[in-house]
């Protein structure tokens, strides 16, 4: 163990980073399609805080502040200061982290998940814990790695009729009454976080459009498009993990959108879903995709039209 009395808080962060190898899952998620192991924040949490005491060393959050709207979210920055009780210096850092309301969750709850979530994360960069998972990039072959061009600007989309009927609805979930059409945002899409994304949104968002961020995966993506009553096309993107409590198909009526859900399929990485709850379940209106895809890409599965619930 450091002698804390003698050492500097350089040296009690390297016998602290030394001291935890790594720490192990102890959270599981499952759908009907699929499931992983994870690590929680609390986990982390109480595994760091063990081998920073050991070496001498505190950390606490001085503050934080929330940038944002309660309808919309926004970004919680906290202030983070590390302390070596034998000497008394201390390093303090700034940690930023986004809070989005999913649903019909209150801001307060999503808060003091970014909260949690940012001090999980921020204490494994602090003492360097690797990943305990089979697909990290070091392990993944690049040799056959050719970069895309990039894509081109999205195409104007035909505009959603003003009326959404029951023919319209999903066959699964009857429509005692058409739904409106929800007026147009007034103001763009919120932008990717760190430019750590790729992002694809629709030519007119309506209001009313969030954000799920919880590590939503592409299941299937219809391959043609369906025609609307007004002319326009509709293509089914199914959605699975995060808070869903099972696959649930989503329309679009982008074709640059459902294009984007194909790559992020066939890519099989977690992607953020800009959305719009309805009676007849959630519009897909964007996509976010990570530039840096950690995952293997998954074999191609066929759609049959059948499969659509719409």
């Amino acid at each position: 163990m450091t002698n804390v009395a003698q050492s500097t808080l350089a040296s009690a962060l390297l016998a602290a980073q030394q001291a935890l190898p790594s720490v192990g899952k102890d959270s599981q998620f499952k759908s009907q399609s699929y499931g992983y192991a994870y690590t929680s924040s609390e986990t982390m949490i109480a595994a760091c805080r063990e081998v920073l005491h050991a070496a001498g060393l505190t950390l606490r959050r001085a503050g934080w502040k929330f940038e944002g709207t309660p309808e919309g979210g926004g970004l919680v920055t906290s202030q983070m200061i590390l302390t070596h009780a034998g000497t008394g210096e201390s390093v303090a850092d700034e940690v930023a982290w986004v809070a989005v309301p999913r649903g019909q969750q209150p801001i307060d709850k999503a808060v003091a998940g970014a909260l949690t979530a940012s001090l999980g994360y921020y204490l494994r960069d602090l003492l360097l814990v690797p990943r305990e998972d089979e697909n990290e990039m070091d392990k993944r072959d690049d040799s056959g790695y050719k970069p895309k061009a990039a894509t081109p600007a999205p195409r104007p989309a035909p505009a959603p009729a003003p009326r959404q009927t029951q023919q319209d609805a999903p066959q699964s979930i009857p429509a005692s009454r058409a739904a409106p059409t929800p007026p147009k945002a007034t103001e763009p899409a919120t932008a990717a976080p760190s430019g750590s994304y790729r992002e694809v949104i629709g030519s007119r968002p309506p209001k009313g459009c969030y954000w799920r961020t919880d590590n939503l995966r592409v299941m299937r993506v219809s391959k043609s498009d369906k025609p609307t009553k007004n002319g326009g096309s509709r293509w089914g993107v199914l959605l699975a993990g995060g808070d869903l409590e099972q696959d649930t198909w989503a329309s679009t009526f982008d074709e640059d959108v459902a294009d984007a859900a194909s790559e992020a399929r066939d890519g099989n990485v977690a992607v953020q879903a800009f959305v719009q709850d309805s009676q007849y379940g959630p519009t897909l209106y964007g996509i976010r995709i990570p530039e840096v895809q950690l995952a293997e890409p998954a074999a191609a599965v066929a759609v049959a039209e059948s499969d659509i619930p719409f």
